[in-house]
């Protein structure tokens, strides 16, 4: 109570306002590897968007006709799609049901946290496995339009699973920390 009779606010969860930063910091190589993350799915996305347009206006204009837009733009929303994993496990932005978080308190609700992080990590690692076999099994093909080579496509699984199990096995070890707010439009 302040000298108003007004209740005090509780500031014993920052974590839970919005905007509010985490009681613990992720280490610098963390936030610049997220960053990475992020740029590159933003690189993604704008070629997407370029390249749906190129279709679009190709349309209009048969002149600009050019097979590698569609598969251009396939790939880049694959890409995108792979290369974000990592970062939304370690933003806690993937997507989780939370009936349990209500349910559970305490320091069982820390120990379903730790066992979920280390399904994720498992699941992430055997699909990284999965990617890897797929980059050692078709080494020599290329896509059909632009002739890239289809282990430069599965190497981006590879790394975006790897994040998402280095991400993965952290959340496991602070699992009794409070989550991080997930948050669309981050402010760096």
């Amino acid at each position: 109570m302040t000298a108003d009779g007004v209740p005090a606010e509780d500031a014993s969860s920052p974590a839970d306002k919005p905007g509010a930063k985490p009681p613990w910091s992720e280490p610098w190589f963390l936030r610049a590897w997220a960053s990475a993350e992020m740029a590159i799915a933003c690189v993604f996305l704008v070629i997407t968007f370029v390249t749906v347009m190129w279709q679009v206006i190709s349309r209009y204009a048969p002149l600009l006709s050019w097979p590698g837009a569609g598969e251009l733009a396939n790939y880049s929303l694959i890409v995108m799609t792979f290369i974000m994993v990592g970062y939304l496990i370690g933003k806690n932005g993937h997507i989780t049901i939370q009936i349990v978080d209500y349910l559970v308190k305490g320091k069982a609700f820390v120990a379903v946290k730790a066992v979920s992080a280390a399904f994720t990590a498992v699941i992430c690692a055997v699909l990284a496995y999965e990617s890897y076999a797929l980059i050692l099994a078709y080494p020599d093909r290329t896509t059909a339009a632009l002739g890239i080579p289809i282990w430069i496509l599965y190497a981006v699984p590879l790394a975006g699973f790897t994040s998402g199990v280095v991400r993965a096995i952290i959340r496991i070890f602070t699992a009794n920390r409070p989550d991080p707010v997930f948050e669309t439009a981050e402010a760096s």
